[in-house]
């Protein structure tokens, strides 16, 4: 069977040269940001090494339960909601404490000497206590490349300035090694293409955090699921249990995203087959399970609140209206920040672009949307485009919910929290149903499309170049 043909690159080795390009010019950057640069990053961090230990879910402060406590006890603390944190290395404590400070701080330079001390950080047997608040969400699995790479930098005695760099270096080549797989599957509209080269997408898939990961992992779904509904089909057993350990990751990553856990269901029903059917149920019993457990066990002393997860879930479902008003009053509220933060808003929401760039770069996403319509597998792939649309706008509600009832003190007037990055998985999922399956396209559509694409990356990524050496050095 021949594989349906869309944008995408003229020749293998035109592709790999692509690769390897966009492999060297991630690097070059990356090397721009300094540790701890991203939001979050030193808990995911922390978070990571405790998996690297062994630890797969996080410890409430203390010493814990005496030997001889009884089982109803020890049943109680491991569903306690006060799992915030737990025992890590001091040095690496000391490494993310003294990078955060300086991140905090932007007229603080760092001298020679200094910079020398930070790079003299080696592992120690020492621990405390330190607390990763709100990680407690995503399913330790997430965490593989970090976690491995903290692991091999311990066991070979690496200091820590060249354990951080190696799990920079193992997190990006695992985004890369989903994008390409994804690519190879289905090749990316133009913006799809351009979603992944934000500046706020680029910064976070540079940074050892979950951002870069999740959102090549959700390329890799959609691109599994494609090829599982493709009208000359190339679904396998390989490709419905892909996409069911994708699903999983990502469910249990991204509470936002649970609405694609549909995703099997439809393969099933369309292809008429059991395994797609049973691998959904599996999938969607486990992801739920674990989100449920992680909102019994997961607490957030940063904000404090008077009910639990649990009772403002049950608020809103009896008043939806409610949500729905405390909804719209963020967006038009919060309507410029999210502009600005899902194009690029980079560090601790403390570093713009250029300003310049700003509408070039939403004008070019308007071109790259324009140059990925295609209507010619409407007829063939019109409810799978119909899903994906539903599920991008269930998605986007979710954002809010979740973040309404585990952020945002209760009664709310507006959601707190919300950032214009959370949106990215959401853009790719439209952007995905403005083509539809890949379909033959004309040399001068193709043409279009790629040179629509060169000019956005060439402001995507010069704005970001520019904003993080202002930035940081």
């Amino acid at each position: 069977m021949t594989r349906p043909l869309g944008w995408q690159l003229p020749s293998s080795t035109f592709h790999t040269v692509l690769w390897t390009i966009a492999l060297l010019v991630a690097a070059g950057i990356s090397a721009l940001i300094p540790p701890m640069a991203s939001p979050d990053e030193m808990t995911h961090i922390t978070r990571a090494y405790l998996i690297s230990q062994g630890t797969v879910l996080m410890q409430p402060p203390g010493e814990g339960l005496p030997q001889d406590a009884g089982i109803s006890a020890r049943v109680k603390a491991f569903f306690s909601p006060t799992r915030v944190g737990g025992m890590v290395d001091k040095r690496l404590n000391d490494f993310v404490d003294v990078h955060s400070f300086l991140i905090a701080h932007k007229d603080r330079i760092v001298t020679p000497v200094e910079q020398k001390q930070l790079n003299s950080y080696g592992w120690t047997d020492a621990k405390s206590f330190y607390g990763m608040q709100g990680t407690g969400y995503y399913f330790p699995a997430i965490y593989a490349p970090q976690a491995l790479a903290l692991a091999i930098g311990q066991g070979l005695d690496l200091n820590l300035a060249h354990s951080y760099q190696l799990v920079r270096g193992l997190t990006l080549l695992a985004c890369f090694a989903m994008l390409w797989l994804a690519f190879k599957l289905v090749p990316p509209n133009p913006w799809v293409a351009a979603i992944l080269l934000l500046p706020m997408s680029v910064f976070q898939l540079l940074s050892p955090t979950l951002d870069g990961l999740t959102t090549s992992l959700a390329v890799l779904t959609v691109s599994l699921f494609l090829t599982a509904v493709a009208p000359v089909s190339r679904s396998s057993a390989t490709v419905s249990w892909g996409l069911a350990l994708c699903l999983f990751l990502l469910a249990t990553s991204r509470t936002h995203l649970l609405p694609l856990l549909a995703l099997p269901f439809f393969v099933a029903w369309q292809r008429q087959s059991r395994r797609d059917f049973y691998l959904g149920c599996g999938v969607a019993a486990g992801a739920i399970a674990w989100t449920l457990f992680a909102l019994m066990t997961t607490s957030d002393l940063r904000i404090v609140r008077h009910l639990t997860t649990t009772q403002l879930l049950l608020f809103y479902a009896a008043d939806p209206l409610a949500f729905f008003r405390v909804v719209w009053a963020t967006l038009v509220d919060q309507f410029e920040f999210f502009k600005l933060s899902f194009i690029g808003l980079l560090g601790w929401l403390d570093t713009r672009l250029p300003l310049a760039y700003y509408p070039i770069l939403w004008q070019g996403l308007g071109l790259c949307a324009l140059a990925s319509v295609s209507l010619a597998s409407l007829r063939e792939d019109w409810r799978a485009r119909l899903l994906l649309l539903l599920l991008a706008l269930a998605s986007v509600a979710l954002i809010f919910l979740a973040l309404l009832v585990t952020w945002t003190p209760h009664p709310a007037t507006m959601v707190l929290g919300v950032q214009g990055r959370y949106f990215v998985v959401p853009a790719i999922l439209l952007g995905y149903v403005v083509s539809g399956t890949p379909t033959p396209q004309s040399t001068l559509r193709r043409s279009f499309s790629g040179l629509v694409l060169a000019g956005f990356a060439y402001y995507a990524l010069s704005s970001l170049t520019m904003a993080l050496v202002e930035r940081y050095h």
